[in-house]
């Protein structure tokens, strides 16, 4: 299993009524659902991992601290630092980190697909696409419909993409990423702080609304993809993907593929799907994840073995264990 799985899972956990709760006001959430002790604080130093500078948690504690701002991005702050909370509480996603080998970085894009998944449900995000691809126009127009911010649509689009890419958020007149957002594990990817590299069609003036660009990996090497861009509210953003999926171009060469970029499989899901699939094994059960469900065998397996939480100790517990919503400690 990894990040988005780990993301769904966490959040799939939930109550229906908690999340809807945490959809209406984030902040009463992790105060009364939670039993988080929120304090506003003014001033936040940049985490190492690239995450987001308006709020932080120190979960041993149960303390959150954000940034009290009248915009939307105040709600994707709390719901982030709630993701940090659903993971110190769970079992299986610290040791999962703990084997990576960029843990913290890691946790921040996992609590950002949390963010995403909490403040938007999928029948939004499905009547913005309105049955076509995921594209940069598909943020703007889940943006206008919903109370979620900017962040939060990209990083929800961006998960709908069918190929491996990722999205970008730009600020007006910045020559760096604001935020970031990868479908499975692509790689190379924009992440926030990330400079726009020199020349890369990102940095024109007037942008194209579809064309294709390319993304450098730490080495210097470009990887190509097909890039779509939208006006979200002012910020430029940007959806990249290795398929082209908007027809950008109108004869396409069979070209080699290059060995590093995914793998080339067949599996039978439980779903019902039967096919290719370019996801690599997971590296805990073996099984590739479904490109339908995006389900491996021990995401499956977590499925079978939800848990919910306590709501006297808050505690994270199989869900058959709860008895009238509390655990064998507080009954």
């Amino acid at each position: 299993m990894k990040q988005h799985g780990h993301a769904r899972r966490l959040v799939d956990g939930l109550d229906d009524a908690v999340r809807r709760t945490i959809r209406d006001d984030p902040l009463q959430a992790a105060q009364e659902v939670f039993a988080l002790t929120a304090q506003p604080s003014s001033s936040f130093r940049r985490r190492g991992a690239g995450g987001w500078c308006d709020g932080t948690s120190i979960t041993q504690d149960r303390i959150l601290l954000y940034r009290p701002t009248e915009s939307r991005r105040h709600n994707f702050t709390i719901a982030h630092e709630l993701g940090h909370h659903l993971i110190a509480d769970d079992d299986d996603c610290p040791s999962w980190l703990a084997d990576q080998g960029d843990p913290d970085r890691l946790e921040e894009e996992i609590c950002d697909l949390i963010a995403a998944r909490l403040l938007i449900p999928d029948s939004d995000i499905d009547a913005a696409l309105a049955g076509s691809p995921p594209e940069a126009e598909t943020v703007a127009r889940l943006y206008a419909a919903t109370r979620a911010s900017r962040t939060a649509c990209a990083i929800a689009v961006a998960n709908k993409l069918p190929c491996e890419g990722f999205g970008a958020l730009i600020e007006p007149g910045s020559s760096e990423i604001f935020a970031g957002a990868r479908a499975r594990d692509t790689r190379p990817y924009a992440w926030k702080g990330n400079p726009i590299p020199p020349a890369h069609p990102l940095r024109r003036e007037n942008l194209p609304a579809r064309s294709k660009a390319w993304w450098p990996d730490p080495s210097g090497k470009r990887r190509t993809f097909y890039m779509t861009v939208a006006d979200v509210a002012g910020f430029t953003c940007a959806l990249f993907a290795e398929n082209d999926l908007w027809q950008v171009e109108t004869l396409h060469v069979n070209l080699p593929a290059e060995p590093d970029r995914g793998n080339d499989a067949s599996i039978t899901c439980p779903c019902g799907y039967k096919g290719k699939t370019r996801m690599f094994p997971c590296r805990e059960c073996g099984a590739s994840e479904c490109p339908q469900c995006g389900e491996c065998d021990c995401a499956r397996r977590a499925r079978r073995e939800k848990r919910a939480m306590c709501n006297g100790c808050m505690t994270s517990v199989r869900a058959h264990l709860l008895v009238d919503g509390l655990c064998d400690n507080c009954r």
